[in-house]
């Protein structure tokens, strides 16, 4: 079963692993080694800044157990042994640090909401899988609105054809690799970009048997429910949808092949609950809603923003 880690680390510490080690290796004191021995291949990692107070990333465990006495790391008289290598999910920079005080009242592992800086003495420890997945999600939101994508030119989606839409999700610079991957990736995003938590492969509950491609919740509680079904089986995504308005996502979608709508429709026929709930969204659709969101919410943000920045001068937004 996987598990989910809190790694407390300093400034300095978290810096090099930045800048330098790109978070492709961690090392633990070896007084901490029996933790790292029991991580698995496939575990989350959430590297949370002492005196910051702040998360500043997300990894994957990739490797197996092993002791290294090199020294990496800048403590004076610590080497770390303790490591497995791993790989790097998301890493903000200074000024993107996400402020630990503002989740702490809906973090679980923090029972003491007065005193919660006790529950992250020691440099490791687990975590509810739904907490990882809240610290995570604000770091997503962080990303998104980060300009990676600049378009050049004025969208020209109109008489595309779907397979042309494919090739056009294809080419964009995102993680995953399959369509059906990259599709989630985006809807994730455009979640994100709405200020939902948005989650990939989402248990519809913590202990159904059901995820879900993609949700998107309000904190913790559930909104919109998507299944990317672009190939397989429609009644399979169709049942996880209506397992999802049972409990209780106000909206349900199923991102589809224009050629199978037919063959949706004639599923829904005796439904008509669900049908009533449920949206049939086009791949083209998707890409489109993606492409001109990126840019519209990277300037809506700004728009809404309203914080005190001591400033030298005004800069002109564009």
């Amino acid at each position: 079963m996987m598990q989910y880690w809190i790694i407390v680390t300093s400034a300095e510490n978290f810096r090099l692993d930045r800048e330098t080690l790109g978070f492709k290796l961690q090392g633990l004191p070896h007084r901490f080694r029996r933790q790292v021995q029991r991580m698995q291949i496939g575990d989350r990692i959430v590297y949370y800044i002492m005196k910051l107070q702040k998360f500043g990333a997300t990894a994957t465990v990739t490797g197996d157990y092993y002791e290294d006495y090199s020294k990496v790391w800048k403590e004076e008289d610590e080497k770390w042994p303790a490591r497995r290598e791993s790989k790097p999910n998301i890493v903000l920079n200074d000024d993107e640090l996400i402020d630990t005080k503002r989740l702490v009242p809906d973090l679980k592992f923090i029972e003491n909401k007065e005193k919660w800086g006790v529950h992250f003495q020691g440099s490791i420890k687990t975590i509810p899988e739904e907490d990882f997945r809240l610290i995570e999600a604000e770091m997503k939101k962080v990303i998104a609105e980060r300009a990676t994508i600049e378009i050049k030119e004025p969208l020209q989606i109109i008489g595309k054809t779907e397979k042309e839409f494919e090739q056009e999700i294809m080419d964009l610079p995102l993680q995953a690799n399959s369509l059906h991957d990259r599709i989630s990736e985006m809807l994730e995003q455009i979640g994100s970009w709405m200020d939902y938590n948005t989650q990939t492969r989402h248990k519809i509950t913590p202990d159904h048997a059901y995820e879900l491609d993609v949700a998107w919740l309000s904190g913790k509680n559930p909104e919109v429910a998507i299944e990317v079904q672009i190939s397989g089986n429609l009644t399979e995504a169709k049942d996880r949808l209506a397992q999802a308005r049972k409990f209780n996502y106000r909206k349900v979608i199923l991102v589809m092949k224009s050629s199978d709508l037919a063959r949706l429709n004639l599923l829904m026929k005796h439904e008509p609950e669900l049908r009533s709930w449920m949206e049939a969204w086009s791949i083209g659709a998707i890409y489109e809603m993606y492409k001109a969101g990126r840019i519209f919410f990277r300037y809506y943000h700004k728009l809404k923003e309203a914080i005190f920045k001591d400033k030298k001068e005004l800069e002109l937004i564009g």
